[in-house]
């Protein structure tokens, strides 16, 4: 019996880590088209703003109804942006459109505190309407979340890029400390 060689089971980790890697990797196939999706909601509601920025205008001119329409014009643009962004893996057009949504979603929050902290009573209407602005803002914080998440993996793409086919750091830094150790000795 003492022969006979004991077998090992099968190490858990590494499959825990092919199947997470896995998942990973799916993860991130899939995650430009969630990120098309968002692109194509977003420029759906920014259009859907424009229209009502421009009824609003013809309605009744005003100088607010003016700056509306404006920032709805640059609302779209930026949208825009961040499809040719990521259609064409250009991570600084991807980048504008983050930074555009992080002042969009700090002035949500914003809001959303000055509404509350305004209210005199609790009213049940107005409950029900905070309700779906919180809504609102967990799901363009997930939205931001995403697209962010897939500017890392472009970014990171391109970093690796520029560093395989500009290798020249990398000799100099080799032909200069050789040159240094023989200077001290």
């Amino acid at each position: 019996m003492a022969a006979e060689k004991k077998k090992h089971p099968p190490k858990k980790k590494s499959q825990e880590k092919k199947s997470k890697k896995s998942k990973q990797s799916s993860l991130n196939d899939n995650l430009p088209k969630i990120c098309f999706g968002i692109a194509i909601s977003d420029l759906l509601h920014a259009l859907y703003f424009t229209v009502q920025a421009m009824i609003l205008l013809v309605h009744q001119f005003s100088v607010f109804a003016m700056l509306a329409l404006l920032g709805v014009i640059f609302w779209v643009i930026i949208v825009i942006l961040l499809m040719v962004g990521l259609f064409k893996r250009k991570p600084v057009f991807v980048r504008y459109w983050l930074i555009f949504s992080l002042v969009g979603f700090i002035t949500d929050i914003l809001f959303l505190l000055w509404g509350i902290a305004t209210s005199i009573t609790v009213d049940w209407d107005r409950l029900q309407e905070f309700s779906l602005i919180f809504l609102g803002i967990f799901i363009e914080s997930t939205c931001i979340y995403i697209i962010h998440r897939y500017y890392q993996i472009m970014d990171e793409s391109k970093k690796k890029r520029t560093l395989c086919c500009g290798g020249k750091d990398d000799k100099k830094k080799s032909s200069k400390s050789p040159k240094k150790k023989k200077a001290k000795k």
